[in-house]
């Protein structure tokens, strides 16, 4: 039976209008979407029917009285959703019902590139959904990385520190495995974390800054940088990528090429960026007068950053809102909120999970299932 296109946008529209609305009644999503009482009570009812959608309670009933609206929400039972971050020197994982809470976690030490890339995804697929608690079937994947990524079509463009160039995981890893797979870049996939999963908040325009110190507990590939530094741009709700996809990839302009570090520190500095608090109050302030410049010329409410620097937020916040101001040439301080990571170490992870709840509900195979 051929389904009409109409028919898979408004199912697609209700059901993430529900996912976006705990607790929403039909008529409640009919007004939101402006679609007929009908057709909402249609589709909702086979959603329900196909145990995607399930009934919670009854609301209150309106002014004239009538019939207590049904309250709906996505049944999280449904399925899972893994959310991948995939780094030279390690991959960490999260499991998350449709919900968004973490059914398990995974942290792998691991040496990662082009040729062994499936293989290392497929171990922590395996890992997450075979764990001893029971999760539901597993109906899509985010992967986060490092590096220049074509969300849309799932390629790595190129990435550096994985040593990858036109590498099309996305059509890859949906042939073998036969699930969605999206693909973003890492900062891009902690934006993706703080807008899915904070829905009600109004983030609509910040920047997300993740900061990764890498030391021998977590790294393998000695010549990797030991800091790294990518940036998330959210403007009017939506992910700015750039002409080519490379928006946020950071370097310091008072870099050099002598060194691998994205910013003015010699090497051996960066080693030690960690215990030495001068070497620390350098790069912070380095990193500090570039974020203040974006926000204040940007006028952006809220800069997120997450990563290792969290473990350094008391050092590291007063030096940022000092820039902040610095940089401010008017007398009042336009105001620009300060947050770290919601989701502390597994930032990237999640964020890819939330990514792919995101383009879950707007999948089309996952739609044209429903009218089989």
């Amino acid at each position: 039976m051929a389904v009409k296109i109409t028919k898979v946008i408004n199912t697609s529209n209700v059901l993430k209008t529900i996912w976006n609305n705990k607790g929403i009644s039909r008529i409640d999503i009919a007004k939101k979407l402006k679609l007929d009482k009908s057709t909402v009570t249609v589709i909702v009812n086979n959603l329900i029917d196909k145990n995607y959608v399930i009934e919670i309670e009854e609301g209150e009933a309106g002014p004239k009285g009538g019939r207590k609206p049904v309250k709906l929400k996505i049944n999280k039972t449904f399925g899972s959703v893994a959310g991948i971050e995939i780094h030279p020197g390690f991959c960490q994982a999260v499991l998350i019902d449709l919900e968004g809470n973490v059914i398990n976690s995974v942290f792998r030490k691991k040496t990662i590139n082009q040729e062994n890339f499936y293989s290392n995804y497929m171990e922590i697929i395996n890992d997450l959904c075979h764990s001893e608690t029971k999760s539901p079937p597993l109906i899509g994947a985010g992967i986060g990385t490092a590096g220049i990524v074509d969300s849309l079509t799932g390629t790595i463009m190129q990435s550096i520190p994985l040593n990858i160039e036109n590498f099309p995981l996305q059509s890859l890893f949906e042939e073998k495995q036969n699930i969605p797979i999206s693909v973003e870049n890492d900062a891009n996939a902690c934006c993706w974390g703080e807008m899915v999963f904070h829905k009600g908040n109004s983030l609509k325009n910040f920047l997300f800054v993740l900061v990764e110190f890498h030391d021998s507990s977590r790294l393998t590939d000695i010549s990797s940088p030991v800091i790294s530094v990518g940036i998330g741009f959210v403007f009017n709700g939506k992910l700015h990528y750039g002409q080519n996809h490379s928006a946020g990839e950071f370097r310091s302009i008072n870099g050099s090429n002598l060194n691998r570090s994205q910013f003015s520190l010699k090497d051996e500095e960066t080693f030690r960026v960690e215990e030495d608090e001068e070497v620390f109050d350098k790069f912070a302030l380095e990193l500090s007068n570039h974020l203040a410049f974006l926000v204040n010329t940007l006028n952006l409410n809220h800069i997120f950053l997450g990563g290792d620097i969290e473990k350094h937020k008391d050092r590291f916040t007063p030096i940022l809102k000092q820039s902040i101001q610095k940089n401010w040439p008017y007398k009042e301080v336009d105001k620009c909120e300060i947050h770290y990571s919601s989701f502390g170490k597994s930032a990237v992870a999640y964020g890819a999970a939330g990514m792919m709840l995101n383009r879950l509900f707007m999948n089309r195979k996952l739609i044209l299932d429903l009218y089989k």
